[in-house]
């Protein structure tokens, strides 16, 4: 009788537990909903403050509706601190379920009331009245609850059957297999080769990367060893990383050198951690990086680096050197103005002036690695500019040299235009066909095409990348040997030369070409193997028409009219060379050392044209020289004459109004066509 009893009171407590917790969870969520209703109004309050402070009507009655209807208000209202009613909205009466349980009492009205505060002073009050509907969710809270206790119950039946078991066993099996399956889903997707390993090194699991770059089979795992795929210098170290992962030591991520089954090699970071099974090492997991994109990024900062550097020296060197120049080049050309011909010292003045300006065009070089190209762009044909150089003494005198080698030319008829300097794709293409002519031993061939290129998509060519866009491509292939995998990648390097150095080339003209290209806002890119190599030039191609020739003229026809010529520039002897050259000319010539005494002398003074050198150390600058002379005389006429490439100071120089650039060491027919010109424009 007592054991019934006792069975009886246990089941009785339930329903009273049950009740309890739910009484408590109800009477904690009414306490929250009132907290959390108030403070939804006060928010109200301080976001209608802007619109009751503007006094926007309109505005305030928007928000009042949306909140009405979001909030289950049963109206809202705003007044004005003098009790003013300034905006008031009621909700529609409740309908269906709501209005029946309205009418029992189960949802009532509850009065709430805010101030509006704006900028710390009340400007009215926000009222209303909330119907308490507390009674869903306490529904809702009372269908979960009876759902755990049911929930509860039968998880406890379900716990006591055999069978019950049984079945989540089988599930966690196959939930364990789900799981196995999105592993190894997931780390095929990894760009990182992954491996793992027995005891002794042998590959028991290789993810889809490392199949792919190592050569795997599919079957193939269970038979290789992971140490066969790394080169043997690095294989004893790569040995002791993975003994010491198996014995829990860390060896972090290093660097080794790995090859496929093709025999193709490249680097790699590594990294192995133990698989530990039941508190046992059984093998290991390793991670593999290909770090080659790496290594070619690092490899392209040296190169850019040491072409900065090379740059840097070369452009100072080229600087005085071009000022030493001008002596050797001008002086034999002055002499030679009084000999006549026939007399017997006009040859090896000749050769002086010859020898002077092969070392300018050296310079010119180093000036192009340097700092760019420097001179004015004009629109040309392709075409035209490969027929010049064809036609001209200096191939003819390179054909001659070869007899041997036939040159051919396929240049298409309705090529477009480009902007370029003309002198310096001549001395692009006159490089790459004397590499070309140096690479043929006996009989070969030089080619030399044009076509139009369009380019839908960007591309890499030789860590240089093309936009896409219309291009002009200009082919220079020979039949030469070739030149090999591991050089190419240098080959644009200042210096870098396969030749005997001082006989067959300086090692700048493949740079010269790479810097050309790139002011050219180009790209070149080589392909070589064991029957020859083919340079491929992409200029920018545009829709100007060609620019109209000017006539050449004669230097005796370059003379001038006793117009007068300021040349300032720091250096005596360029200013006793400038004298000489444009008196020459019949120009009436003055000089000054600095711009400071330019700017002085022009106070009082006019002149036709200056000739303006662009570094004068230590004082001011050719290019604040001008603009400071601009302001005492607009318009004033000057040419640039500079040992230096074409910098910043010289563009800017220029589009202040200079009228052309002439580099030092200057002949004199180059200074004297840029000053007729400029003065006859």
């Amino acid at each position: 009788m007592i054991s019934i009893y006792n069975s009886r009171s246990r089941y009785f407590y339930i329903p009273l537990l049950f009740v309890a917790v739910f009484a408590c969870i109800a009477l904690m969520y009414i306490k929250r909903t009132a907290s959390s209703d108030l403070n939804q109004f006060r928010t109200h309050a301080t976001i209608l403050a802007n619109d009751v402070w503007a006094l926007n009507e309109t505005g305030a009655k928007a928000y009042l509706q949306l909140a009405v209807n979001a909030n289950h208000y049963k109206s809202l209202g705003v007044t004005l601190t003098d009790d003013e009613s300034f905006q008031k909205v009621v909700n529609t009466p409740l309908t269906g379920l709501s209005a029946f349980l309205y009418k029992l009492g189960m949802i009532r009205v509850k009065n709430l009331s805010a101030a509006i505060m704006h900028e710390d002073e009340t400007i009215g009050t926000l009222y209303g009245e909330q119907y308490v509907r507390v009674i869903f969710p306490l529904f809702n809270i009372l269908i979960f609850l009876l759902f755990v206790l049911l929930t509860t119950i039968f998880v406890i039946y379900l716990f006591i059957n055999r069978r019950y078991l049984e079945q989540q066993v089988q599930e966690r099996t196959q939930n364990l297999r789900e799981s196995e399956r999105r592993f190894h889903d997931l780390v095929d997707l990894l760009p990182e080769m992954v491996l793992e390993t027995n005891l002794y090194g042998r590959i028991v699991y290789a993810n889809k990367a490392a199949k792919n770059q190592l050569s795997l089979g599919l079957q193939s795992e269970s038979s290789s060893y992971f140490s066969d795929f790394i080169v043997a210098p690095d294989r004893p170290r790569a040995i002791q990383a993975f003994h010491n992962s198996l014995n829990l030591e860390t060896s972090g991520l290093q660097e080794f050198t790995v090859k496929d089954r093709d025999g193709q090699t490249f680097p790699v970071l590594l990294r192995a951690a133990p698989i530990i099974k039941s508190h046992e090492v059984t093998g290991a997991r390793m991670i593999i990086v290909d770090i080659t994109e790496r290594h070619r990024l690092e490899e392209q900062l040296r190169r850019d680096q040491k072409m900065k550097a090379i740059g840097l020296m070369a452009g100072g060197v080229a600087h005085d050197l071009n000022n030493i120049l001008s002596g050797i080049i001008s002086y034999p050309e002055l002499l030679l103005l009084d000999l006549e011909e026939g007399n017997r010292l006009r040859r090896p003045l000749e050769s002086i002036r010859r020898a002077g300006l092969d070392a300018s065009e050296v310079v010119s070089d180093l000036l192009t690695v340097a700092r760019g190209i420097a001179a004015n762009r004009e629109v040309i044909n392709p075409n035209s500019l490969i027929g010049d150089y064809l036609a001209s003494p200096d191939f003819n005198q390179l054909r001659a040299r070869v007899p041997l080698i036939g040159f051919n030319s396929s240049l298409a008829p309705d090529l477009h235009n480009i902007s370029c300097s003309p002198i310096h794709i001549r001395k692009c293409l006159m490089n790459l066909i004397t590499n070309g002519v140096e690479a043929i031993q006996g009989k070969g061939t030089i080619s030399i095409t044009t076509v139009n290129h369009t380019q839908h998509d960007t591309a890499s060519h030789n860590t240089q990348i093309l936009p896409g866009g219309s291009y002009v491509k200009i082919i220079v292939s020979d039949s030469g040997s070739g030149i090999a995998p591991h050089e190419i990648d240098h080959i644009f390097e200042p210096f870098y030369t396969k030749k005997v150095m001082g006989r067959s080339g300086t090692g700048l003209g493949l740079a010269v070409v790479w810097n050309t290209m790139r002011d050219h806002g180009g790209v070149v890119s080589v392909m070589s193997d064991k029957h020859g190599t083919t340079f491929e030039l992409f200029f920018p191609s545009v829709v100007e028409r060609v620019s109209e020739e000017p006539a050449v003229l004669d230097w005796r026809e370059l003379k001038g009219n006793r117009e007068s010529v300021l040349v300032i520039d720091d250096e005596p002897r360029q200013r006793e060379i400038a004298s000489q050259l444009l008196t020459s000319l019949n120009y009436s010539v003055t000089t000054v050392s600095s711009g400071e005494k330019a700017v002085e002398y022009l106070q009082s003074h006019s002149v036709d044209i200056l000739v303006l050198d662009m570094i004068m150390a230590p004082g001011q600058s050719g290019r604040i020289t001008y603009e400071k002379i601009l302001k005492i005389r607009p318009g004033q006429k000057v040419i640039i004459a500079s040992g230096f490439a074409e910098d910043d100071d010289v563009k800017l120089t220029l589009a202040l109004g200079a009228g052309a650039f002439v580099a030092k060491p200057y002949t004199l027919e180059q200074i004297g066509s840029a000053i007729y010109k400029i003065l006859h424009s």
